[in-house]
């Protein structure tokens, strides 16, 4: 449904919410190619840092990614309209999300259960892989939900230095997220 409501309003209607002519000057196949090739790329970018030896080292792995959405924001900001950068951002993030939960949580559930059921011991590597996943998926829920609001608070992405407060935004929500948890 993410999806469909990100193309109805940003990509039937790129003129009016996807395009600023101030800041780039795309034709609507342009702005949809490279809001879809960066939903890619970020989210494929994404998939392969998690599936490498990154992936132990949780600290380096966080300073990494944040860098990443950091690079991400800024360069959206700087072909797509303000409001059309957040979105994509919170769509690049959203589909983390619910990749995390497809290509690792769930997996590694079918894993760990068709062991049980075969009474063989369970692969670590199963549970390892769906906790970081999960911890991922805890840390930008609040970001997610946030980036999706924020069409309403053109404050936010309106500013000269959008892209920084996106990434403050990221990061806030996230540590709010953290004492949750704790």
């Amino acid at each position: 449904t993410g999806f469909l409501l990100l193309s109805l309003m940003f990509y039937v209607g790129a003129e009016s919410y996807l395009i600023d002519k101030r800041v780039a000057d795309l034709t609507q196949f342009e702005a949809i190619a490279l809001g879809l090739g960066s939903i890619i790329v970020g989210v494929g970018a994404y998939e392969v840092l998690v599936r490498t030896k990154l992936k132990d080292h949780g600290l380096i792995l966080g300073v990494i990614l944040i860098v990443l959405a950091a690079a991400l924001s800024y360069g959206l900001t700087q072909i797509f309209s303000p409001r059309g950068a957040y979105m994509h951002m919170g769509a690049i993030i959203g589909t983390i999300m619910a990749g995390n939960v497809f290509f690792g949580i769930m997996p590694s559930q079918r894993a760990l259960v068709k062991a049980v059921e075969e009474g063989t011991k369970p692969d670590a590597k199963y549970g390892l892989n769906a906790k970081l996943r999960s911890t991922h998926n805890t840390f930008i829920t609040l970001p997610v939900l946030f980036i999706m609001i924020s069409n309403h608070y053109p404050i936010t992405y309106n500013h000269n230095a959008n892209w920084i407060i996106l990434v403050a935004i990221i990061l806030i929500t996230a540590a709010i997220r953290q004492y949750f948890v704790l």
